[in-house]
Protein backbone atom coordinates (compact mmCIF):
# COMPACT_ATOMS: atom_id res chain seq x y z
CA UNK A 1 0.00 0.00 0.00
CA UNK A 2 1.44 3.38 -0.99
CA UNK A 3 2.11 5.84 1.81
CA UNK A 4 -0.99 7.99 2.28
CA UNK A 5 -3.31 5.77 0.22
CA UNK A 6 -5.20 4.54 3.28
CA UNK A 7 -6.62 8.00 3.95
CA UNK A 8 -7.62 8.72 0.34
CA UNK A 9 -10.92 7.58 -1.10
CA UNK A 10 -10.97 5.59 -4.32
CA UNK A 11 -12.03 8.69 -6.24
CA UNK A 12 -9.82 11.21 -4.41
CA UNK A 13 -8.85 14.32 -6.32
CA UNK A 14 -5.96 16.75 -5.91
CA UNK A 15 -8.03 19.64 -7.23
CA UNK A 16 -9.67 21.96 -4.71
CA UNK A 17 -13.06 20.84 -3.43
CA UNK A 18 -14.40 24.30 -4.31
CA UNK A 19 -14.02 23.53 -8.02
CA UNK A 20 -16.83 20.98 -7.82
CA UNK A 21 -19.49 23.69 -7.52
CA UNK A 22 -17.46 26.23 -9.48
CA UNK A 23 -15.60 24.30 -12.19
CA UNK A 24 -12.80 26.16 -13.89
CA UNK A 25 -12.99 27.15 -17.51
CA UNK A 26 -10.85 25.26 -19.97
CA UNK A 27 -10.00 26.76 -23.29
CA UNK A 28 -7.52 28.42 -25.56
CA UNK A 29 -5.63 31.66 -24.92
CA UNK A 30 -7.88 34.70 -25.25
CA UNK A 31 -7.54 37.33 -27.95
CA UNK A 32 -5.32 40.22 -26.87
CA UNK A 33 -6.09 43.92 -27.21
CA UNK A 34 -3.67 46.42 -28.70
CA UNK A 35 -4.24 48.85 -25.84
CA UNK A 36 -6.33 49.28 -22.72
CA UNK A 37 -6.95 52.00 -20.14
CA UNK A 38 -6.09 49.73 -17.19
CA UNK A 39 -4.16 46.48 -17.31
CA UNK A 40 -4.54 44.17 -14.31
CA UNK A 41 -2.20 41.22 -13.85
CA UNK A 42 -3.98 38.49 -11.87
CA UNK A 43 -7.60 37.33 -11.99
CA UNK A 44 -8.07 36.64 -8.29
CA UNK A 45 -10.26 38.50 -5.82
CA UNK A 46 -8.15 41.68 -5.77
CA UNK A 47 -7.85 41.94 -9.53
CA UNK A 48 -11.52 41.25 -10.25
CA UNK A 49 -12.89 43.60 -7.58
CA UNK A 50 -10.65 46.37 -8.90
CA UNK A 51 -11.68 45.58 -12.47
CA UNK A 52 -15.40 45.73 -11.68
CA UNK A 53 -15.19 49.16 -10.04
CA UNK A 54 -12.86 50.55 -12.69
CA UNK A 55 -15.08 49.38 -15.55
CA UNK A 56 -18.14 50.88 -13.89
CA UNK A 57 -16.12 54.06 -13.46
CA UNK A 58 -15.74 54.36 -17.22
CA UNK A 59 -12.36 52.71 -17.80
CA UNK A 60 -11.55 50.09 -20.41
CA UNK A 61 -10.12 47.25 -18.30
CA UNK A 62 -8.20 44.13 -19.31
CA UNK A 63 -7.27 41.38 -16.85
CA UNK A 64 -4.33 39.15 -17.79
CA UNK A 65 -4.19 35.68 -16.24
CA UNK A 66 -1.35 33.19 -16.74
CA UNK A 67 -3.70 30.19 -16.35
CA UNK A 68 -7.48 29.87 -16.34
CA UNK A 69 -9.34 32.59 -14.39
CA UNK A 70 -9.09 31.97 -10.65
CA UNK A 71 -6.33 29.40 -10.87
CA UNK A 72 -4.60 30.73 -7.76
CA UNK A 73 -5.37 31.16 -4.08
CA UNK A 74 -8.71 32.93 -4.57
CA UNK A 75 -10.35 29.54 -5.27
CA UNK A 76 -8.08 27.47 -3.03
CA UNK A 77 -8.44 29.18 0.37
CA UNK A 78 -10.53 28.23 3.41
CA UNK A 79 -13.32 30.76 2.80
CA UNK A 80 -12.96 32.41 6.21
CA UNK A 81 -14.12 36.03 6.54
CA UNK A 82 -12.90 37.67 9.72
CA UNK A 83 -10.95 40.69 10.93
CA UNK A 84 -7.71 39.64 12.52
CA UNK A 85 -4.01 39.64 11.70
CA UNK A 86 -1.02 37.70 12.93
CA UNK A 87 -0.13 40.86 14.87
CA UNK A 88 -2.71 41.23 17.63
CA UNK A 89 -4.30 44.51 18.66
CA UNK A 90 -2.44 44.49 21.95
CA UNK A 91 0.90 43.84 20.28
CA UNK A 92 0.43 46.75 17.87
CA UNK A 93 -0.82 49.01 20.64
CA UNK A 94 2.23 48.23 22.77
CA UNK A 95 4.70 48.68 19.93
CA UNK A 96 3.18 51.50 17.87
CA UNK A 97 0.56 53.12 20.07
CA UNK A 98 -3.19 52.95 20.56
CA UNK A 99 -4.08 55.26 17.67
CA UNK A 100 -2.14 53.16 15.17
CA UNK A 101 -3.64 49.92 16.50
CA UNK A 102 -7.12 51.40 16.11
CA UNK A 103 -6.37 52.44 12.53
CA UNK A 104 -5.09 48.97 11.63
CA UNK A 105 -8.01 47.12 13.16
CA UNK A 106 -10.44 49.74 11.88
CA UNK A 107 -9.34 48.89 8.36
CA UNK A 108 -9.77 45.20 9.11
CA UNK A 109 -13.39 45.97 9.99
CA UNK A 110 -13.68 47.89 6.72
CA UNK A 111 -12.42 44.79 4.88
CA UNK A 112 -14.83 42.53 6.75
CA UNK A 113 -17.77 44.74 5.77
CA UNK A 114 -16.51 44.97 2.16
CA UNK A 115 -17.03 41.23 1.62
CA UNK A 116 -20.60 41.30 2.89
CA UNK A 117 -21.38 44.40 0.82
CA UNK A 118 -19.87 42.84 -2.30
CA UNK A 119 -21.82 39.61 -1.90
CA UNK A 120 -25.05 41.55 -1.46
CA UNK A 121 -24.47 44.15 -4.19
CA UNK A 122 -23.39 41.60 -6.80
CA UNK A 123 -26.00 39.06 -5.65
CA UNK A 124 -23.38 36.31 -5.38
CA UNK A 125 -24.77 32.97 -4.19
CA UNK A 126 -21.68 31.70 -2.36
CA UNK A 127 -23.05 30.42 0.97
CA UNK A 128 -21.95 33.61 2.74
CA UNK A 129 -23.11 33.30 6.33
CA UNK A 130 -22.19 35.08 9.55
CA UNK A 131 -22.02 31.81 11.44
CA UNK A 132 -19.47 32.97 14.00
CA UNK A 133 -15.93 31.84 14.61
CA UNK A 134 -14.45 29.90 17.51
CA UNK A 135 -10.76 30.60 18.10
CA UNK A 136 -9.31 27.67 20.02
CA UNK A 137 -6.50 27.61 22.57
CA UNK A 138 -3.96 24.78 22.69
CA UNK A 139 -2.82 25.59 26.26
CA UNK A 140 -4.14 27.36 29.34
CA UNK A 141 -1.56 30.12 28.82
CA UNK A 142 -2.89 30.67 25.31
CA UNK A 143 -6.47 30.79 26.58
CA UNK A 144 -5.52 33.49 29.08
CA UNK A 145 -3.66 35.47 26.41
CA UNK A 146 -6.66 35.26 24.08
CA UNK A 147 -9.00 36.56 26.78
CA UNK A 148 -6.68 39.55 27.38
CA UNK A 149 -6.35 40.31 23.68
CA UNK A 150 -10.06 40.26 22.97
CA UNK A 151 -10.86 42.25 26.08
CA UNK A 152 -8.63 44.99 24.64
CA UNK A 153 -10.47 44.82 21.31
CA UNK A 154 -13.82 45.05 23.05
CA UNK A 155 -12.66 48.03 25.13
CA UNK A 156 -11.08 50.04 22.32
CA UNK A 157 -12.97 48.85 19.22
CA UNK A 158 -16.36 47.93 20.65
CA UNK A 159 -16.15 44.39 19.26
CA UNK A 160 -17.96 41.92 21.56
CA UNK A 161 -16.70 38.41 22.24
CA UNK A 162 -17.36 35.54 24.61
CA UNK A 163 -14.95 33.15 26.26
CA UNK A 164 -15.68 29.43 26.16
CA UNK A 165 -13.85 27.51 28.86
CA UNK A 166 -12.59 23.98 28.44
CA UNK A 167 -15.50 22.55 30.37
CA UNK A 168 -17.99 24.16 28.01
CA UNK A 169 -16.27 23.80 24.66
CA UNK A 170 -18.04 20.56 23.74
CA UNK A 171 -21.18 22.60 23.08
CA UNK A 172 -19.21 23.96 20.11
CA UNK A 173 -16.75 21.20 19.19
CA UNK A 174 -16.77 17.58 20.40
CA UNK A 175 -13.08 17.46 21.32
CA UNK A 176 -10.94 17.57 24.46
CA UNK A 177 -7.85 18.57 22.49
CA UNK A 178 -8.31 22.28 23.20
CA UNK A 179 -8.25 24.40 26.35
CA UNK A 180 -11.26 26.57 25.60
CA UNK A 181 -11.40 29.53 23.30
CA UNK A 182 -12.94 32.80 22.20
CA UNK A 183 -16.20 33.05 20.26
CA UNK A 184 -16.88 35.92 17.84
CA UNK A 185 -20.50 35.74 16.78
CA UNK A 186 -20.45 37.84 13.60
CA UNK A 187 -17.45 36.36 11.77
CA UNK A 188 -18.44 34.71 8.52
CA UNK A 189 -17.68 31.95 6.07
CA UNK A 190 -18.28 31.52 2.36
CA UNK A 191 -17.58 29.23 -0.58
CA UNK A 192 -14.49 30.75 -2.24
CA UNK A 193 -15.06 29.08 -5.60
CA UNK A 194 -18.58 30.48 -5.90
CA UNK A 195 -17.44 33.88 -4.59
CA UNK A 196 -14.83 34.05 -7.33
CA UNK A 197 -17.34 32.87 -9.93
CA UNK A 198 -19.68 35.69 -8.92
CA UNK A 199 -16.90 38.27 -9.21
CA UNK A 200 -15.91 36.91 -12.61
CA UNK A 201 -19.49 37.14 -13.87
CA UNK A 202 -19.82 40.69 -12.53
CA UNK A 203 -16.55 41.73 -14.18
CA UNK A 204 -17.61 40.41 -17.56
CA UNK A 205 -21.04 42.01 -17.23
CA UNK A 206 -19.28 45.33 -16.55
CA UNK A 207 -17.33 44.99 -19.80
CA UNK A 208 -13.99 43.75 -18.42
CA UNK A 209 -11.91 41.73 -20.90
CA UNK A 210 -10.47 38.58 -19.28
CA UNK A 211 -7.40 37.29 -21.13
CA UNK A 212 -6.84 33.73 -19.96
CA UNK A 213 -3.62 31.77 -20.55
CA UNK A 214 -1.88 35.08 -21.16
CA UNK A 215 1.10 35.40 -18.82
CA UNK A 216 2.73 38.81 -18.73
CA UNK A 217 6.41 38.27 -19.45
CA UNK A 218 7.32 41.79 -18.39
CA UNK A 219 6.51 45.47 -18.74
CA UNK A 220 8.23 48.81 -18.95
CA UNK A 221 7.35 52.44 -18.48
CA UNK A 222 6.22 54.33 -21.57
CA UNK A 223 5.61 58.01 -22.21
CA UNK A 224 1.89 57.74 -21.54
CA UNK A 225 1.76 54.70 -19.27
CA UNK A 226 3.14 51.19 -19.73
CA UNK A 227 3.98 48.66 -22.39
CA UNK A 228 3.20 45.05 -21.47
CA UNK A 229 4.74 42.04 -23.19
CA UNK A 230 2.19 39.23 -23.48
CA UNK A 231 2.57 36.14 -25.70
CA UNK A 232 5.01 37.94 -27.94
CA UNK A 233 2.80 41.01 -28.36
CA UNK A 234 3.07 44.55 -27.03
CA UNK A 235 0.05 46.03 -25.27
CA UNK A 236 -0.24 49.67 -24.22
CA UNK A 237 -1.88 50.53 -20.90
CA UNK A 238 -2.36 53.88 -19.20
CA UNK A 239 -2.49 52.35 -15.69
CA UNK A 240 -1.18 49.06 -14.35
CA UNK A 241 -2.19 46.93 -11.34
CA UNK A 242 -0.21 43.88 -10.24
CA UNK A 243 -2.45 41.63 -8.11
CA UNK A 244 -0.54 38.35 -8.12
CA UNK A 245 0.16 37.94 -4.36
CA UNK A 246 1.76 34.52 -3.75
CA UNK A 247 1.99 33.89 -7.50
CA UNK A 248 4.19 36.93 -8.17
CA UNK A 249 7.02 36.11 -10.56
CA UNK A 250 9.96 37.65 -12.39
CA UNK A 251 7.75 39.89 -14.56
CA UNK A 252 8.16 42.40 -11.72
CA UNK A 253 11.13 41.43 -9.59
CA UNK A 254 10.56 44.34 -7.17
CA UNK A 255 7.34 42.74 -5.91
CA UNK A 256 8.67 39.20 -6.19
CA UNK A 257 11.41 40.12 -3.70
CA UNK A 258 8.84 41.45 -1.20
CA UNK A 259 5.99 38.92 -1.21
CA UNK A 260 7.00 35.38 -0.33
CA UNK A 261 4.89 32.47 -1.56
CA UNK A 262 4.20 29.58 0.78
CA UNK A 263 1.88 26.60 0.59
CA UNK A 264 -1.22 25.97 2.67
CA UNK A 265 -2.74 22.49 2.61
CA UNK A 266 -6.39 21.61 2.86
CA UNK A 267 -8.63 18.56 2.69
CA UNK A 268 -12.29 17.69 2.52
CA UNK A 269 -13.58 14.42 3.85
CA UNK A 270 -15.60 11.86 2.00
CA UNK A 271 -19.24 12.08 3.20
CA UNK A 272 -19.50 11.20 6.89
CA UNK A 273 -23.23 11.74 7.19
CA UNK A 274 -24.83 15.00 8.24
CA UNK A 275 -25.66 13.76 11.74
CA UNK A 276 -22.12 12.62 12.47
CA UNK A 277 -20.67 15.95 11.32
CA UNK A 278 -23.23 17.77 13.48
CA UNK A 279 -22.10 15.72 16.47
CA UNK A 280 -18.44 16.58 15.82
CA UNK A 281 -19.00 20.30 15.16
CA UNK A 282 -22.29 21.12 16.90
CA UNK A 283 -21.53 24.85 17.00
CA UNK A 284 -21.34 25.03 13.18
CA UNK A 285 -18.72 27.79 13.34
CA UNK A 286 -15.59 28.41 11.38
CA UNK A 287 -13.06 26.86 13.76
CA UNK A 288 -9.38 27.77 13.91
CA UNK A 289 -6.78 27.48 16.63
CA UNK A 290 -4.77 30.47 17.82
CA UNK A 291 -1.36 29.04 17.02
CA UNK A 292 0.95 30.88 14.65
CA UNK A 293 0.85 27.83 12.39
CA UNK A 294 -2.85 27.14 12.53
CA UNK A 295 -5.16 24.20 12.00
CA UNK A 296 -8.68 25.01 10.85
CA UNK A 297 -11.91 23.13 10.22
CA UNK A 298 -15.53 23.71 9.35
CA UNK A 299 -18.56 21.97 7.94
CA UNK A 300 -18.38 22.08 4.15
CA UNK A 301 -20.66 24.86 2.87
CA UNK A 302 -23.29 23.34 0.64
CA UNK A 303 -22.65 19.80 1.91
CA UNK A 304 -22.99 19.46 5.71
CA UNK A 305 -22.05 15.76 5.52
CA UNK A 306 -18.37 16.68 5.01
CA UNK A 307 -15.63 18.27 7.11
CA UNK A 308 -13.02 20.62 5.72
CA UNK A 309 -9.69 20.49 7.54
CA UNK A 310 -6.45 22.31 6.81
CA UNK A 311 -3.02 22.96 8.26
CA UNK A 312 0.74 22.38 7.87
CA UNK A 313 1.13 25.82 6.30
CA UNK A 314 4.59 26.51 4.95
CA UNK A 315 5.60 22.90 4.33
CA UNK A 316 7.15 22.29 0.92
CA UNK A 317 6.22 18.67 0.27
CA UNK A 318 4.96 18.35 -3.27
CA UNK A 319 3.50 14.87 -2.70
CA UNK A 320 -0.11 15.51 -1.68
CA UNK A 321 -0.53 11.84 -0.73
CA UNK A 322 2.03 12.31 2.03
CA UNK A 323 0.42 15.59 3.09
CA UNK A 324 -2.95 13.82 3.27
CA UNK A 325 -1.47 11.29 5.71
CA UNK A 326 0.06 14.03 7.83
CA UNK A 327 -3.14 16.06 7.89
CA UNK A 328 -5.11 12.98 8.88
CA UNK A 329 -2.78 12.45 11.85
CA UNK A 330 -3.32 16.08 12.90
CA UNK A 331 -7.08 15.67 12.59
CA UNK A 332 -6.94 12.56 14.80
CA UNK A 333 -5.45 14.69 17.58
CA UNK A 334 -8.73 16.63 17.56
CA UNK A 335 -11.12 13.75 16.87
CA UNK A 336 -9.43 10.43 17.84
CA UNK A 337 -12.44 8.40 16.69
CA UNK A 338 -12.13 9.46 13.04
CA UNK A 339 -9.81 6.59 12.14
CA UNK A 340 -12.17 5.56 9.35
CA UNK A 341 -12.19 9.00 7.71
CA UNK A 342 -10.99 9.30 4.15
CA UNK A 343 -10.37 12.39 2.07
CA UNK A 344 -12.09 13.05 -1.24
CA UNK A 345 -9.96 16.12 -1.97
CA UNK A 346 -6.46 17.17 -0.94
CA UNK A 347 -5.00 20.34 -2.39
CA UNK A 348 -2.65 23.24 -1.86
CA UNK A 349 -2.30 26.83 -2.99
CA UNK A 350 0.16 29.69 -2.69
CA UNK A 351 -0.40 32.16 0.12
CA UNK A 352 1.56 35.40 0.08
CA UNK A 353 3.34 36.88 3.06
CA UNK A 354 5.58 39.86 3.71
CA UNK A 355 8.71 39.80 5.84
CA UNK A 356 6.93 41.69 8.62
CA UNK A 357 3.73 39.61 8.30
CA UNK A 358 1.60 42.63 7.37
CA UNK A 359 -0.52 43.11 4.20
CA UNK A 360 0.43 45.87 1.79
CA UNK A 361 -1.14 48.15 -0.79
CA UNK A 362 0.78 50.82 -2.64
CA UNK A 363 2.23 52.30 -5.80
CA UNK A 364 5.87 51.86 -6.83
CA UNK A 365 7.21 53.73 -9.84
CA UNK A 366 3.67 54.14 -11.12
CA UNK A 367 2.67 50.48 -10.69
CA UNK A 368 -0.23 49.86 -8.30
CA UNK A 369 -0.06 46.67 -6.23
CA UNK A 370 -1.62 44.85 -3.31
CA UNK A 371 -0.78 41.58 -1.60
CA UNK A 372 1.03 39.88 1.25
CA UNK A 373 -2.30 39.09 2.87
CA UNK A 374 -0.85 36.76 5.49
CA UNK A 375 -3.93 34.51 5.89
CA UNK A 376 -6.53 37.30 5.45
CA UNK A 377 -6.90 37.13 1.68
CA UNK A 378 -10.68 37.10 1.25
CA UNK A 379 -11.45 40.28 3.22
CA UNK A 380 -8.20 42.15 2.53
CA UNK A 381 -8.19 41.19 -1.15
CA UNK A 382 -11.74 42.47 -1.52
CA UNK A 383 -11.02 45.77 0.23
CA UNK A 384 -7.70 46.39 -1.50
CA UNK A 385 -9.28 45.75 -4.90
CA UNK A 386 -11.76 48.52 -4.14
CA UNK A 387 -9.05 50.86 -2.88
CA UNK A 388 -6.90 50.30 -5.98
CA UNK A 389 -9.85 51.26 -8.18
CA UNK A 390 -10.56 54.35 -6.07
CA UNK A 391 -6.95 55.48 -6.44
CA UNK A 392 -6.92 55.16 -10.21
CA UNK A 393 -10.34 56.82 -10.54
CA UNK A 394 -9.24 59.67 -8.26
CA UNK A 395 -11.99 58.95 -5.74
CA UNK A 396 -11.87 59.29 -1.97
CA UNK A 397 -11.49 56.18 0.18
CA UNK A 398 -8.32 54.80 -1.36
CA UNK A 399 -6.09 55.70 1.58
CA UNK A 400 -4.81 52.84 3.73
CA UNK A 401 -2.84 52.35 6.92
CA UNK A 402 -1.11 49.49 5.06
CA UNK A 403 0.33 51.83 2.40
CA UNK A 404 4.01 51.53 3.25
CA UNK A 405 6.63 49.79 1.06
CA UNK A 406 6.95 46.11 2.00
CA UNK A 407 10.44 45.25 3.25
CA UNK A 408 12.77 42.72 1.71
CA UNK A 409 16.04 41.04 2.69
CA UNK A 410 19.32 41.32 0.82
CA UNK A 411 19.49 37.56 0.35
CA UNK A 412 15.97 37.08 -1.02
CA UNK A 413 15.54 37.02 -4.79
CA UNK A 414 12.32 35.05 -5.06
CA UNK A 415 13.11 31.50 -3.90
CA UNK A 416 11.51 31.04 -0.44
CA UNK A 417 13.72 28.10 0.51
CA UNK A 418 13.83 29.29 4.12
CA UNK A 419 10.06 29.56 4.71
CA UNK A 420 9.52 26.15 6.40
CA UNK A 421 12.32 26.84 8.90
CA UNK A 422 11.10 30.40 9.44
CA UNK A 423 7.55 29.27 10.18
CA UNK A 424 8.82 26.64 12.59
CA UNK A 425 10.89 29.31 14.34
CA UNK A 426 7.96 31.73 14.55
CA UNK A 427 5.74 28.88 15.78
CA UNK A 428 7.99 28.19 18.76
CA UNK A 429 5.53 29.86 21.13
CA UNK A 430 2.76 27.53 19.96
CA UNK A 431 4.31 24.87 22.17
Amino acid sequence: MAFGSNVLSATASFDPYWWRAAPHEAGMPSALPVKTDVAIIGSGITGLVAAIDLARGGRQVTVFEAQEPGHGASTRNAGYVGRTLKHGFGEIMEGQGLDHAKRVYGELMEAFIAVKDTVEQEKIACHYRQQGRLLLATSTAMYDAMAREFALREKHLGEPFATVDRGGQRVEIASDHYFGGVKIEDHAGLHPGLYHDGLLDAARAAGVAICAYSPVAGFRRAEDGFTLFVRGQRIAARDLIVATNGYSGPAWSWLQRRIMPFDAYQTVSAPLGEERVRQLLPGDRTFIDWNFNVDWMRRAPGDPSRIIFGGLTGERNADLRIMAERLHLRLLRVFPDLTDLQFDHVWTGKCGGTFDITPRIGCHEGVHYAGGYCFAGVPMGTLFGKKLAQRILGQTGGESVFDTPPPTKFFYTGNPWFVPAAIRWMSRQDR
